[in-house]
């Protein structure tokens, strides 16, 4: 893991925390998801998020609102565009976190 470098500008330590969400928080969140779904006391609706989330990484299942097409590629997109592809991941993200976190307290509560 990279640690602050005193003399590292504001950029530098921007571009250091992207790379790091972009490959170890990437990987995290899918093996989080990954998990869920492979483990048999995770509660149903959490996996069925986790598996539609995986669906929709890989491009298995296409948004509705787009009438059935595949998305458009970002390079092919207007701002307009690439925002609501932006709101609808962080939708879906905050989602599956939150169907993570209810499974985590599921477990926990078993405990109490």
């Amino acid at each position: 893991m990279s640690t602050k470098n005193e003399n590292e500008t504001p950029e530098q330590l921007f571009e250091r925390v992207d790379r790091r969400l972009r490959t170890e928080g990437l990987e995290a969140a899918v093996n989080g998801l990954i998990r869920v779904c492979k483990d048999e006391k995770s509660p149903p609706p959490a996996v069925a998020t986790a598996g539609v989330a995986l669906l929709r990484a890989n491009g298995v299942l296409v948004d509705k609102s787009s009438g059935g097409k595949k998305d458009k590629d970002p390079s092919e997109m207007t701002g307009d565009e690439l925002q609501a592809a932006i709101d609808r991941l962080k939708h879906a993200a905050r989602e599956a976190v939150e169907s993570v976190q209810d499974a985590a307290d599921d477990r926990a509560s078993a405990f109490d």
